[in-house]
């Protein structure tokens, strides 16, 4: 029977083109290479080889049954890949999200309800989680709106509104309301990971400053102790709290708030129920 060792060997064989450059390169002796290659032949039941006194050089046969051995060789690997993706699919779900919140909150749905099962996220931009979605590098995506696609299963996840936290001596802390474009050329401070919301920012302040931190800690106590305006939605307020020494001001641009949706492949519409 013909091992994928020794079909290992005789692609090694061709590539390296001399019997001791394979044998270097596979990181064995020549003699031990060759007697390989001759029970290869043995095994096939044809000659592979044109052979000399010092030279073994491969014949059409041997063309032949390299690429015949790249391609099972190629299929093995993939074999292997496969099977354990599927594995692993099987024992993790993997979410991609537009925005941390809802992300977390599915996060922390899915471990509860699903405990033997490892549960990895991220936040992504809404083109890389649909093609991720459907490249299977996601098993669940959420987006700030409902997508097109007959392959798709979709459901209703959530909302999030946004608000300014602006300091009590701010000028505008007395109003209803703010549009975005109020706040326009104003410094703000900005945590790091919020996911799409930055191209609203981008796209309603163009003419505003961002303080951005990248921790989580160094962001809350920036906000504690700077008179410089922040943002701050509802589910961050739910969860950890108003921010202290802040007025909350509902923020009055469409865009400030979101209906987010949970979107899998239907032949996955099954976990997705589980966790609504």
């Amino acid at each position: 029977m013909i091992e994928l060792f020794q079909l290992e060997q005789l692609v090694a064989y061709a590539d390296c083109g001399t019997l001791s450059k394979a044998a270097e390169h596979l990181h064995m002796s020549q003699p031990t290479l060759t007697r390989n290659m001759q029970k290869l032949e043995t095994e096939f039941g044809v000659s592979l080889f044109q052979h000399s006194k010092n030279k073994m050089v491969l014949n059409e046969n041997g063309e032949l049954a390299v690429s015949y051995a790249r391609k099972l060789l190629e299929n093995s690997k993939d074999m292997l890949h496969r099977v354990r993706e599927f594995d692993r699919a099987r024992h993790t779900i993997t979410i991609g999200s537009c925005a941390p919140m809802p992300m977390l909150t599915l996060v922390q749905k899915a471990t509860h309800l699903c405990p033997d099962t490892t549960v990895t996220s991220e936040l992504k931009d809404n083109e890389t989680l649909l093609k991720g979605l459907r490249e299977e590098i996601y098993q669940v995506i959420i987006l700030p709106f409902k997508p097109d696609g007959t392959d798709l299963y979709i459901k209703e996840c959530g909302t999030e509104s946004l608000f300014f936290a602006l300091p009590k001596s701010h000028h505008f802390a007395r109003r209803k309301g703010l549009y975005m474009k109020e706040m326009d050329g104003e410094n703000m401070l900005l945590y790091s990971d919020i996911g799409f919301w930055h191209n609203i920012h981008k796209e309603k302040m163009p003419h505003s400053r961002f303080l951005i931190q990248n921790e989580r800690f160094a962001f809350d106590e920036l906000v504690q102790a700077s008179i410089l305006p922040s943002f701050v939605s509802d589910l961050t307020i739910r969860m950890n709290g108003q921010p202290e020494n802040r007025v909350i001001i509902p923020i009055l641009d469409a865009e400030a708030s979101v209906t987010y949706y949970a979107v899998c492949l239907k032949i996955n519409q099954s976990k997705l129920n589980l966790m609504f």
